[in-house]
């Protein structure tokens, strides 16, 4: 019987996190890049540079939670590696919701000078803009939990 390893659980999803990372990265770089729109006029460029920006603090969310994973299979504390994750992962998705629906209309409006609305209210965008500051809220009382029981195993 095989036992459970929690190093080779870390280190497989991280190897999963990478090649999604990976994959979606690719997947913008070439609509991004208009290879296979064909040449674009100004307007279109701009409208893809900006639309780019939200998946930006997206990727930015996977690539934490990666190197996360990394940090458990080296065996460092979890409670204190999921604190640091839930404020950071937090902070990338709460920007890339308010990025989406604020930033992106506004980029658009002083980019192109032309009339438009002023937020894309993405209903996406905004729960993933509020799980965000939902995370940064939780990773509070989970820091505190861990210097408790830091503090706990330092008397036993």
């Amino acid at each position: 019987m095989t036992r459970y390893s929690g190093r080779a659980a870390a280190w497989a999803a991280r190897l999963f996190a990478v090649v999604t990372l990976a994959m979606l990265l690719v997947g913008l770089v070439l609509n991004g890049t208009g290879l296979f729109a064909g040449d674009g006029d100004y307007e279109v460029q701009v409208f893809q540079v900006v639309t780019f920006l939200p998946l930006i603090c997206y990727c930015a969310a996977i690539w934490l939670i990666a190197r996360a994973f990394g940090a458990l299979a080296r065996g460092e504390a979890a409670e204190m590696i999921v604190a640091r994750l839930l404020v950071r992962v937090g902070a990338c998705l709460f920007a890339g919701g308010v990025l989406r629906v604020f930033g992106e209309p506004w980029l658009i409006r002083l980019f192109l000078d032309r009339p438009w609305p002023f937020a894309n209210f993405d209903i996406a965008a905004v729960s993933l803009a509020f799980v965000g500051l939902l995370l940064i809220l939780l990773a509070g009382p989970l820091r505190e939990a861990a210097r408790m029981r830091a503090d706990l195993d330092g008397i036993l």
